[in-house]
């Protein structure tokens, strides 16, 4: 059994006769005398308590503070079956919970209004309770953190290591998740056990640093010149499959801007020959000069009532939250009607909206062996970044050479 002992400790005669109290706790051979921040008179303790002092209650009542501290803390490493610290008592609870850290973390990006960071902390967080939990289903997980009653469940800094991540790697490859999920998972998971260990909140070292998992290459899957034409060249009627297909084509015209860039243009961003976009991811300035193509879309949309320039949606949320909901639905719905697209254009592929930019970074990549030309088209901050994204696309550089050997 745990001994938790206030004492008044006179191991060294201190200055004008005062004596510190601290909290002597002795647990399976280890020892630790916790400071209570108060000095007094010998004659002020009696046993267990301050006596006959001016701040007797408020010294008391620190004194109960820190056994209940030491009581809880011992009872939690009990109840989870794992060797207590007694290095962990007397400080705050998120210092040694990885779940209460990374709602913490969640919080503050809440707080700066960094709503996508925001919502993967708690999900991850969500995932890694689940694991810790087993039975527990997230419905539960978020449930229970609702009702502010996760502290049972928690896992707690010391509980992760190599064997941890191994269990929790596991884990994740049973619920379906690739070697690319799980890397990433793994990187975001330790990027903020590092931030912990620089805010003293984390033992070192990094657990997560040396846990590899090896990823697979990604093929970026892209439209042939031909299958562009076989979308431009469609006969739809005015409605959701229409729009979905000349929002795509639009994407493609401009550069391969992304969904959320084509959706909320407005009709004050079109001016001087030229469409005018500023990117949300790297917060760069495009322009792209308007070309017939491209006129003949802005030209259909140009009776659409309002600010914006598609009638997919009719004002932008001020709310951020709002706002990422309502670009995530729409961008949904459109990769829906997509799939009719390619189905009446005869497209084997399972098409979405991301394609326009994969397919126009690759056709630019045919035109030109300029990287800069192509990274400032993509408005990527790094070259290093451009070159990747091609690789990923690239998967017919070597077809010349094969035909050579092979022959057709």
């Amino acid at each position: 059994m745990p001994a938790i002992t206030p004492m008044l400790d006179t191991r060294a005669r201190k200055r004008g006769d005062l004596f510190p109290i601290v909290i002597y706790v002795y647990h399976k051979g280890q020892r630790r005398f916790i400071n209570t921040g108060y000095k007094i008179e010998r004659k002020h303790w009696d046993k267990n308590r301050v006596v006959r002092h001016p701040d007797a209650v408020i010294i008391n009542s620190k004194i109960s503070s820190v056994i209940h501290d030491a009581q809880q803390y011992l009872a939690e490493c009990a109840l989870k079956n794992r060797e207590p610290d007694l290095q962990m008592i007397g400080r705050q609870r998120k210092a040694y919970s990885f779940n209460d850290y990374l709602i913490h973390r969640a919080k503050q990006y809440l707080d700066k209004d960094m709503i996508v960071m925001n919502q993967k902390c708690r999900r991850f967080n969500r995932e890694l309770l689940m694991f810790f939990n087993k039975g527990l289903t997230l419905e539960e997980i978020a449930a229970a953190e609702k009702r502010n009653q996760l502290t049972g469940l928690h896992v707690y800094f010391d509980d992760i290591n190599y064997d941890f991540l191994r269990d929790f790697d596991s884990w994740l490859v049973k619920i379906g998740n690739g070697p690319n999920t799980r890397h990433k998972k793994f990187e975001f998971l330790g990027k903020f056990y590092n931030e912990a260990m620089q805010d003293g909140k984390a033992p070192q070292p990094n657990p997560f640093k040396k846990y590899k998992i090896s990823i697979k290459p990604v093929k970026k899957e892209k439209l042939s010149v031909k299958e562009i034409e076989a979308i431009e060249n469609l006969k739809l009627a005015p409605g959701p499959v229409n729009d979905a297909r000349n929002l795509f084509l639009f994407s493609y015209y401009t550069k391969g801007q992304r969904f959320e860039n084509c959706v909320t243009l407005k009709k004050n961003q079109v001016h001087g020959g030229r469409v005018h976009f500023r990117t949300n991811k790297g917060n760069k300035y495009v322009s792209v000069k308007i070309h017939s193509r491209l006129q003949a879309i802005l030209d259909y949309y140009k009776d659409v009532p309002g600010d914006m320039v598609f009638p997919l949606i009719d004002h932008i949320p001020q709310e951020k939250r709002a706002y990422i909901s309502l670009i995530g639905s729409r961008n949904a719905v459109v990769n829906k009607n997509l799939k009719i697209v390619a189905e009446l254009a005869g497209i084997k592929l399972n098409l979405s909206f991301h394609i326009s930019r994969h397919s126009f970074a690759w056709h630019l990549k045919q035109t030109t062996d300029n990287i800069h030309v192509i990274q400032d088209s993509l408005a990527h901050s790094r070259s290093a970044t451009t070159e990747i994204y091609l690789k990923a696309l690239d998967d017919e550089a070597l077809d010349p050479e094969m035909e050579k050997l092979y022959g057709r």
